[in-house]
């Protein structure tokens, strides 16, 4: 089973978001953000990723996940145009 590398950190936002915040005007949409963010991001090998509460500076909310990129890529599949 494929994921994308970044499902983890939404899941685990979506489920804070889902507990604490939906009361907050536009809880899902941020969460959409975050997903775009993420998805359209340039993330570099050996690259630490942190991810925090959309509503960190207005309810004291602490809450955050991290991950860590490592790229592995195998050199007998790529293949350089000429």
């Amino acid at each position: 089973m494929n994921r994308i590398w970044y499902e983890p950190l939404i899941h685990a936002l979506r489920v804070h978001i889902e507990q604490k915040h939906m009361n907050e005007e536009g809880a899902l949409l941020e969460l959409q953000m975050t997903e775009e963010y993420l998805s359209y991001g340039e993330f570099g090998d050996d690259e630490k990723i942190k991810i925090g509460c959309p509503w960190s500076e207005h309810c004291n909310c602490s809450w955050e996940v991290e991950a860590h990129t490592i790229l592995k890529l195998n050199p007998k599949t790529l293949r350089l145009k000429q």
